[in-house]
């Protein structure tokens, strides 16, 4: 049983990681995603909340604060047409 979930686990952290590697990490400066979310026309928390940020992070990170994977991952996707408004709602 142990090494069920040893295993299961190791499989789920590689796939993880052929994600990431498939999908890149973010490459846009903080002005860029501010000006992403002007266009759009919606308040940090509205842009932010689709990706499970709060406000408060949201605004680091269009001033230059590191996006963690997760999130960079989704924010890829959904920059790219992969995912839609509706695919992120909690």
């Amino acid at each position: 049983m142990a090494n069920d979930l040893m295993c299961d686990a190791m499989a789920a952290e590689l796939q993880a990681q052929q994600v990431v590697q498939a999908v890149g990490t973010l490459r846009m400066a903080p002005h860029e995603l501010r000006r992403l979310r002007i266009s759009k026309r919606e308040s940090q928390e509205k842009f932010w909340g689709r990706f499970g940020v709060t406000q408060s992070s949201g605004s680091r990170f269009e001033t230059g604060l590191a996006i963690p994977a997760p999130v960079s991952i989704l924010l890829r996707l959904y920059i790219h047409g992969k995912l839609s408004d509706g695919d992120l709602q909690g």
